[in-house]
């Protein structure tokens, strides 16, 4: 009895040894000790070998595969028609922890602001100017002010004020005032006891450029400079779709071929419309209304309020009755917006009305002419060179559709950033069996938020108006 359980138990392997030595192969081979399955995870233990499984990929692999493979078939649905989603699609999105989201950009100090009160002659050792940037001065800076000529040298001699090399005069810092003011001493300006230190007359408006500190032959500390990360506030919004089918629909004869399929894609290029607008023109807050029940509500800020820069472009023509925009013109918004960003890339993305693009267009310029077509993000720009930097125009028919025909957005794409506290999802749900509705039922959903670092390397631009 024992003997025939024992060839009872090894029936299994001596049939397979059988087979396998029917077809040639060394049954020692397929009976080495302990040899494992293909999918046997002690080969490895993080998982199994071949195999690629999602939580094999996100651990081992890239993270977020599955959420970029997502966005790669989300920015194919008409991208044109939302730049600012397109193009944050494209860039490194983070994840957000909840609906609040910190973040912090540093910028450059500012070297350039104006006087916005006039100086009268003074005679004094020091003196109080008021200026609009009061907070870029720090103790022991010096201050050239721009187009007032300098009134005595070094020797104590007076300037020929006729001559043109004469140099601007020069102000030191030696204090603030409670108000934080800084008071000054010139360094080559009226006599005061044997020393240039009185300011002469200065005008309103006259501008002021900070240079470089002058500490005396004693000094081991001068005025701290204070550049910390300042942080800004952006609250991520929920933004939802869905899409129903009535079963009914579903299994009717239809003229067109519409499905749910067709419904979905087209539910999510309005979606992403929608969010484009959010992302552009939308206002941060949190509403706990009565009719979500007091539930917490989340709006988002467009990033049109976060740019740092207004500039205004071209001239307005009383004969065209059009605003005009020249080569000199052209080269000016170049430099404003590419200069005094504090940080910046030599390439920027302008959404234009199409009053805006329009007057680009009619340019009447070899140099400038909008020119080559560029395609990147899934999208079709026209660049120009200039001096400066490149520049990739576009028409955004949602500047139109918000009355903003003359306006257009600067964006570094660089200082673009997407948080995601939940990334796009598709959900079923089954209306039918809830007793809701007899319909098929997807909701589609993303909660995230846009916001710009560096806000002076962005600008809201508009054309000219008639005065």
């Amino acid at each position: 009895m024992g003997k025939a359980t024992k060839i009872l138990s090894r029936l299994p392997q001596l049939i397979m040894q059988g087979a396998v030595m029917a077809a040639g192969a060394d049954a020692s081979v397929l009976m080495a000790a302990g040899t494992p399955l293909p999918d046997d995870t002690s080969l490895n233990p993080d998982g199994p070998e071949g195999i690629l499984t999602e939580t094999y990929g996100r651990q081992e692999g890239d993270p977020d595969m599955y959420q970029k493979d997502i966005d790669e078939r989300i920015t194919r649905i008409r991208p044109m028609a939302t730049p600012i989603d397109q193009i944050s699609r494209y860039a490194t999105a983070q994840k957000a922890k909840s609906f609040e989201v910190k973040y912090y950009s540093v910028g450059t100090r500012p070297v350039k602001t104006t006087l916005t009160e006039a100086v009268s002659q003074s005679l004094n050792v020091s003196t109080v100017i008021h200026v609009a940037d009061p907070d870029m001065f720090t103790l022991d800076d010096t201050i050239r002010v721009v187009g007032v000529s300098a009134v005595t040298d070094h020797k104590g001699v007076a300037y020929d004020s006729n001559d043109p090399h004469t140099p601007d005069l020069v102000l030191c810092v030696c204090g603030k005032t409670s108000e934080g003011q800084p008071i000054v001493f010139a360094v080559n300006g009226e006599n005061v006891n044997g020393q240039p230190i009185g300011v002469p007359t200065l005008p309103v408006n006259a501008i002021l450029i900070r240079m470089g500190k002058s500490c005396g032959e004693l000094d081991v500390q001068t005025g701290r400079f204070n550049n910390l990360p300042s942080s800004e506030l952006q609250y991520c919004q929920n933004f939802m779709a869905q899409i129903e089918q009535s079963t009914l629909d579903k299994i009717a004869a239809k003229e067109v071929d519409w499905g749910f399929s067709d419904l979905e894609e087209d539910s999510i290029y309005d979606m992403r419309l929608a969010m484009e607008n959010s992302f552009l023109f939308g206002d941060m807050n949190v509403i706990n209304h009565s009719v979500k029940d007091g539930m917490s509500q989340w709006f988002t800020k467009g990033i049109w309020w976060q740019a740092g820069k207004d500039i205004e472009v071209g001239t307005w023509n009383a004969e065209k009755q059009a605003t005009v925009i020249s080569d000199d013109d052209l080269v000016d918004i170049s430099k404003d917006l590419f200069v005094g960003t504090g940080i910046g890339n030599k390439r920027k993305v302008l959404l234009c009305g199409s009053d805006f693009l329009a007057a680009l267009s009619k340019i009447d310029s070899d140099k400038f002419r909008l020119k080559d077509t560029v395609e990147i993000w899934n999208l079709k720009f026209k660049s120009w060179e200039t001096d400066f930097g490149e520049i990739l125009a576009m028409h955004d028919e949602l500047f139109d559709l918000n009355g903003m025909a003359d306006c257009a957005f600067a964006l570094d794409p660089e200082f673009l950033t997407k948080k995601t506290h939940l990334s796009w999802s598709r959900n079923i749900l089954d209306l039918k069996k809830a007793g809701v509705r007899n319909t098929d039922a997807v909701v589609i959903q993303e909660i995230s938020c846009l916001y710009l670092r560096y806000a002076k390397a962005h600008a809201r631009l508009q054309l000219a108006k008639q005065n």
